[in-house]
Formats: C-alpha cells, sequence, structure tokens
C-alpha cells in the first residue's frame, strides 16, 4: 500500500526501471496509441497515483485518477484494481488482464496477457501470490489459493490449487508441478 508521497515517488522509480529506459518521446507517442510500453506504463501510472491518493484520501485526486485509470483500462481491456500488487508490477504486453480487487500479489510480479487472477463462483475468497510470480499468457488462477515466491506459472494453465512451495513451475489443466527449479 503507498501511503506517502515518497513511497509513491520510489515505487514509480522502481517500476519504471524495470520497464527499462522509457523515452520522454514515448510518453508523445502513448498519447496517439503508437507504443505499447509508453500506454502500460501509463496505466501504470495512473494506477499506482490513485492507490496512493485512495489510501491518503484525498477525494478529488483520487477520483480523477480512478477515472483516468478505468478509462485507459477499458480501452485496452485491462481491469486492476488498487492496492493488489506490492511494488515491482511489470505488465508484458496490452492485452486481457483480469484481476480480483481481494486478491493480494507480492513485489515483481509479471503478468503476460489474458491473464485472470479471480475467485470463484460469489466467493470473497481470492488468490494470494508470493514475490517474483511470472504468470504466462492464458493463465487462471482461481479462488482462495496461495501461491508460494518465484512461482513461473504456464501459459494456459488454470491453477485451482495452493502451491506453497517455493521455485516452481507449475502448468496444465488443472496445475501441476512440472519442475522444482523455476527459472524467472
Amino acid at each position: 500500500m503507498i501511503k506517502t508521497k515518497i513511497e509513491l515517488k520510489k515505487t514509480l522509480s522502481y517500476e519504471k526501471e524495470r520497464y527499462g529506459n522509457i523515452p520522454k518521446l514515448w510518453y508523445l507517442l502513448s498519447l496517439f496509441g503508437i507504443s505499447e510500453k509508453a500506454i502500460i506504463w501509463k496505466f501504470q501510472r495512473y494506477l499506482r497515483k490513485w492507490e496512493y491518493h485512495l489510501n491518503t484520501d484525498h477525494l478529488f485526486r483520487k477520483t480523477f485518477y480512478k477515472i483516468k485509470t478505468c478509462s485507459l483500462g477499458r480501452k485496452f481491456n485491462i481491469s486492476i484494481p488498487p492496492n493488489v500488487f506490492k511494488k515491482g508490477l511489470k505488465i508484458m504486453h496490452l492485452g486481457s488482464i483480469l484481476c480480483n480487487a481481494n486478491s493480494r500479489i507480492g513485489e515483481d510480479c509479471v503478468i503476460h496477457i489474458n491473464t485472470a487472477i479471480v475467485s470463484t463462483n460469489g466467493s470473497d475468497g481470492a488468490p494470494v501470490l508470493g514475490d517474483k510470480c511470472m504468470l504466462g499468457v492464458g493463465s487462471v488462477i482461481v479462488g482462495n489459493i496461495v501461491l508460494g515466491n518465484e512461482v513461473v506459472v504456464g501459459a494456459n494453465a488454470v491453477v485451482t490449487n495452493s502451491f506453497k512451495e517455493n521455485h516452481i513451475t507449475i502448468a496444465g489443466v488443472p496445475a501441476k508441478i512440472i519442475s522444482r527449479n523455476a527459472v524467472l
């Protein structure tokens, strides 16, 4: 949870580093929808500012950044609520990403397109992921489950059970451990 302006600046600086060098020209390109990386970074900046203003109860700014984040999210089919991801979120490509507001995801998470982190049939229980998890293209994480640190979820995997071990790779429908030596 980002509660101070210093935390906000540190989080944004850290996450910008994870995307590599983003030239100022890319911000201009993002206005015209030309640069995927710049658009993702713009969405993420809005999300983090929404979190900060939500947690510090700045009514006008909270509403402003909520509108900006949701508007950009609807345009590119990204639904990530505030206060779900700790610092270090990296979205690899523009595309469908759905995340439950009750989910809790650790630091340095990497998400690919067509990913869903959701609860089951009206349940309040949502997934909890550890630090440095990587979610492959089309992966679905469903229900009140826990994933350990440095877990790689394979492409199109459907995770319905908890995997509390660290450094593992899981894949399949339903997901099973395929490697105990995850490479991130």
